[in-house]
């Protein structure tokens, strides 16, 4: 069945989004199903106004073209009411609704929920809002994938009973760390550990000039700007770490280029890298002439390239930092979430994650002085992540591909 001409459905994924980790986790997808499926046909469905494309996605040396869809969330809900007439009325009618259409016609279905919003981490919403996508596919009754993903934590009885509800029912679920693993333990759910699906994506060249022996920093905008209530200042010293950080960086006789990973060069979003990197480098005016940093609208994939041409990365952004892993670039996480130290781990690199949600001024200095020794091991670290990188592309495995 693996060869057979099947028609695959992908949500949770974007290819525009921003977050260019969204957007590596969408082609990271592609790239994967396309070596596991070489002959399915793609699509991809998002929210938002309705309109259809193709896109074509370079794998390699090769173009994977995937159709997207966009649907509104009126017409999600819409889909519902249909796919349950659809069952108890006549099951040989034709849906109505494209979207219907769409979902109905697909042989399975592959989620990725952003890569970590399966999780009342970010609120009610935002775990209400995937569950009614998978629900949505499950009302179809079409065989439902969780792509390698982090879930969780789920903190509220409502997460948890919707979390519940769609994991047992899923076809297969693949996480890419280990945190969720109790949580899924007392449902008794089969799960199967895997790296994060941006490590696939391929790098795009770009005409940038990174300067030699240059330390990348990745400025995190959401940290930065701290504009969302939940963090409630949680971040308040992290403009005077940014500081003391690239000056300890400069001083140790590297170049530093700041690199944004979730940003609008036009159009800035709330919690937009490059607006970080413009605040932090106005208020430090001693940087302007020493630090260069990428303000040119660069994809996922170009962005892959820019980090790897690095001799070190320090990364707030998760996928910059799977960007840098990936690519056999030293790597420190600078982490807002328990996520990394799982992804780091699936590398080998799980000492070099540091935690930057109890960041106090007076702990600035012994976090800096950590990250210096450990720059000082980059050549070490390149090495290991060199074999770590040698690993084989995942094999996904169905009850429907053994019929």
């Amino acid at each position: 069945m693996k060869n057979a001409n099947k028609k695959i459905l992908l949500i949770g994924a974007s290819l525009h989004s921003d977050n260019r980790g969204v957007n590596a986790l969408g082609l990271g997808a592609i790239t994967l199903l396309s070596n596991n499926y070489p002959n399915a046909s793609i699509s991809l469905l998002c929210v938002g106004e309705f309109r259809e494309l193709t896109e074509r996605v370079v794998i390699g040396n090769k173009t994977k073209e995937v159709s997207v869809h966009y649907f509104s969330k009126e017409n999600v809900i819409k889909s519902f009411f249909e796919a349950y007439a659809y069952r108890l009325l006549s099951k040989k009618r034709t849906p109505r609704l494209a979207i219907s259409a769409l979902i109905s016609s697909s042989d399975i279905v592959f989620d990725i929920n952003e890569g970590d919003s399966f999780s009342d981490i970010y609120g009610l919403k935002r775990i209400v809002r995937h569950f009614t996508d998978s629900r949505l596919i499950l009302s179809w009754k079409k065989p439902l994938i969780f792509l390698p993903q982090t879930l969780g934590p789920f903190n509220t009885l409502l997460g948890k009973v919707l979390a519940r509800h769609i994991i047992c029912r899923l076809e297969k679920l693949y996480v890419r760390d280990t945190k969720a693993f109790s949580f899924l333990d007392k449902m008794s759910a089969e799960k199967e550990l895997s790296i994060d699906m941006a490590v696939y994506m391929t790098s795009e060249k770009v005409d940038l000039k990174v300067k030699p022996n240059s330390v990348g920093i990745n400025i995190n905008g959401l940290m930065y700007l701290n504009r969302y209530k939940s963090l409630g200042g949680k971040y308040a010293a992290y403009p005077e770490f940014l500081s003391g950080l690239v000056k300890k960086v400069i001083s140790e006789g590297y170049e530093v280029i700041l690199i944004p990973h979730t940003y609008n060069a036009s159009q800035p979003n709330t919690e937009d890298d490059l607006v970080a990197i413009n605040k932090f480098l106005s208020s430090t005016p001693a940087f302007l002439n020493k630090v260069s940093y990428v303000d040119g609208q660069y994809n996922a994939q170009q962005l892959k390239w820019i980090i790897s041409q690095t001799v070190f990365f320090l990364g707030s952004r998760m996928h910059s930092c799977i960007a840098a892993l990936s690519t056999s670039t030293p790597t420190i996480g600078l982490s807002y979430s328990y996520k990394f130290e799982g992804t780091f781990k699936m590398f080998g690199q799980q000492d070099n994650v540091i935690s930057l949600n109890d960041l106090k001024k007076e702990t600035i200095p012994t976090l800096i002085e950590e990250i210096s020794v450990t720059l000082s091991k980059s050549k070490s670290i390149a090495k290991s992540l060199e074999m770590a990188n040698q690993r084989e592309m995942l094999t996904i495995k169905t009850t429907e591909d053994d019929k």
